[in-house]
């Protein structure tokens, strides 16, 4: 990605819009461990997904506008998951569908996210803002395969959940882990999703320490 000022701006909604979803599953961690009254929870969570949806329509334009089909699967993956938040209970099949469609999606980009580091490594240069080039290096990488495996197992969820309580109807105890498990691959697809976008607002930092401290003043 250019390190112009659009990039960046880009980048920043792009964190934003990759923490919400991130940021819910901690919510109902501490929800579920600090018994929080559920009223109020709801009042913040949709502040927050609201926050999401406007990041995650920035993205979406700048993608459009760029047309970065990888960017554009990022931006409707948070918009769809953040939507569906709205969904009154009593319409929840429509909510169910944009739930779904939200896992589809990332997992999407997570699939297009890795066949594009792969490209710019052997291309040993970044062109999007979803590529950080070689100043990327390893963590960019395994940034990616997060996204693409948290989203994997997500996604996979949907297929595993009905299938096992129709077999096998676990004892209440073990409910609180098996819905820790899509919560999880959640989390690690945005948590990964937030790294791959950070570098070109950490950038500008960093090679503005590296010429600070490559001067005979900070020495």
């Amino acid at each position: 990605m250019h390190d112009t000022t659009r990039d960046r701006l880009t980048a920043l909604a792009a964190v934003v819009a990759a923490l919400v979803p991130a940021l819910a599953v901690v919510s109902d961690w501490l929800q579920f461990a600090l018994d929080l009254q559920e009223d109020r929870y709801v009042v913040g969570f949709r502040t927050v997904l609201a926050v999401g949806i406007v990041a995650a329509a920035l993205v979406a334009v700048r993608a459009l506008g760029g047309q970065d089909r990888v960017l554009l699967g990022f931006a409707l993956a948070v918009l769809t998951w953040s939507l569906a938040g709205f969904v009154p209970s009593s319409a929840w099949p429509v909510g169910t569908v944009l739930f779904i469609a939200a896992r589809a999606l990332l997992f999407v980009f997570g699939v297009l996210l890795v066949l594009r580091t792969r490209a710019d490594t052997a291309a040993g240069a970044g062109t999007s803002t979803t590529s950080t080039g070689p100043a990327g290096g390893r963590v960019h990488r395994v940034a990616a395969w997060a996204v693409l495996v948290g989203a994997g197992v997500w996604l996979a969820w949907t297929v595993v959940e009905p299938v096992l309580f129709t077999l096998w109807i676990p004892p209440q105890d073990a409910l609180t882990g098996l819905f820790a498990i899509p919560q999880a691959g959640q989390f690690v697809a945005f948590v990964g999703a937030v790294l791959v976008f950070v570098p070109p607002l950490v950038r500008p930092v960093r090679d503005g320490a590296r010429r600070l401290w490559e001067t005979a003043d900070v020495r």
